[in-house]
């Protein structure tokens, strides 16, 4: 079973407001959970990222939103990767509004500086607020997203391969320093980028960074499906999972890829308790604290900017346009429809687990459900999400993980020292489109 760590402050929407929260801006905290997450042997550690805090334009939700002090992923996990040996570090670079060149030095010197620890998470970008930074952007539809974004990756991946192993020999006596058969220009023009290339770097200690992406909508799906090695999703049932995970499989070797270098990680909330009541408790009290303008302004951008204002938070979900229904948004549409879910309902959950899968109860019972979904083809191992930052990553890593170990289910050690290698994902260049 892979582990993965979403990182970046309490998953839950009222999280932060616990009494043993931390916030994200606190590298002594980063470094603090990176060392539990390395014991704990986990894959990787995952941190998300928008370009921009949401919400910016409504004061009277972006007051109550935790988020927006947040420190520049690839930059953080440089800082973690001095302190750490083994853990993988991923970090999110959206492939909307910078320059593929930029993106790929970037992850590229993580990789570096790591020893070939360091993942690419390919996001799109969601929100119109990210583009607002941008003078020269607007914010695309997701066809057109999807397209500049296949792209990039295409571009990042010829950036890559443009430096070989050996293209540094710095032979002092002959005075060489470049092997000119091992560096090249890629010379690519598309339809939205013009890159001569080469990358300005060396190559890869794990062969190439790993490339992470999150798709859940058919444009989603596709480009996962065709370069990832690990895929992000939201289920909450183990059917949903499933058919998620089935489809990603059969995508893959449909692109001509081996289906199991494709490891697919739903994310995971999780609170434990003694008894069942207890968690029970923990998860009512953040659930109590929930802000209900919030959760409605972060599920409007879920349903593509659709407007819920109007609608009694007491009546059953109002019909959303078909054109609202994808990715995460099409979760939260189909389980109101699926269980008869209220408004106030369907916010309330959003705000805790956003349409993952959500575990609440005793260890025990909390490891069977982990271990039904890994054996039974739903996933490939999860993305623990925290409803609490830190404490609900203790929770986890001194709790559940030993229980999953008892149970022969996860690592005793590192397999190796790269990412790749504790993933078991070769460095194969999946096919490109441009």
């Amino acid at each position: 079973m892979k582990l993965g760590a979403f990182c970046g402050g309490s998953y839950h929407q009222a999280g932060w407001r616990h009494p043993a929260s931390t916030h994200a801006a606190d590298i002594g905290e980063w470094i603090k959970l990176a060392h539990k997450l390395e014991a704990a042997k986990f894959d990787m550690m995952f941190v998300a990222d928008t370009a921009s805090p949401s919400n910016a334009e409504n004061p009277e939700v972006f007051r109550y939103l935790a988020a927006g002090d947040n420190l520049e992923p690839m930059t953080l996990l440089a800082a973690i990767s001095a302190r750490t040996t083994h853990l993988g570090l991923a970090g999110t670079i959206a492939t909307s509004y910078r320059p593929p060149y930029d993106a790929a030095r970037e992850v590229l010197s993580l990789d570096v500086i790591s020893g070939g620890r360091a993942g690419w998470n390919i996001v799109t970008g969601i929100s119109p607020d990210d583009a607002a930074q941008y003078a020269d952007q607007t914010f695309p539809p997701l066809d057109e997203r999807y397209a500049r974004g296949e792209e990039f990756v295409d571009v990042v991946l010829k950036l890559w391969s443009s430096i070989e192993p050996g293209a540094y020999p710095r032979d002092k006596e002959r005075g060489i320093y470049k092997d000119l058969e091992k560096i090249r220009m890629i010379n690519h023009e598309g339809k939205y980028y013009r890159v001569r290339g080469p990358l300005k770097g060396v190559p890869s200690p794990q062969g190439r960074p790993l490339m992470i992406q999150a798709g859940q909508s058919p444009d989603g799906r596709a480009m996962a499906s065709r370069v990832a090695e690990a895929i992000f999703t939201a289920q909450s049932t183990f059917d949903e999972a499933k058919a998620f995970r089935d489809d990603i499989r059969a995508r893959a070797e449909a692109w001509g890829r081996s289906p199991d270098h494709v490891k697919i990680m739903p994310g995971a909330v999780v609170v434990v308790g003694e008894s069942q009541q207890e968690a029970d408790d923990k998860w009512g009290e953040l659930q109590g604290l929930i802000d209900l303008e919030a959760a409605r302004a972060s599920l409007e951008l879920a349903l593509k900017g659709f407007d819920l204002s109007g609608y009694d938070l007491d009546a059953p979900f109002p019909e959303v346009p078909a054109e609202s229904v994808v990715s995460r948004g099409k979760n939260h549409v189909e389980a109101a429809k699926r269980e008869g879910l209220t408004l106030r309902e369907v916010l309330i959950r959003s705000s805790g687990s956003n349409a993952h899968l959500a575990l609440i109860g005793p260890v025990s019972e909390v490891a069977d459900q982990l271990q039904h979904w890994f054996e039974h083809g739903a996933c490939d191992g999860f993305n623990f999400m925290p409803a609490v930052n830190p404490i609900s990553f203790d929770d986890v890593t001194e709790r559940v993980v030993p229980e999953l170990r008892r149970r022969g289910l996860v690592r005793t050690e590192y397999e190796g020292r790269t990412l790749r290698e504790n993933l078991g994902v070769p460095a194969i260049p999946p096919p490109l489109l441009s």
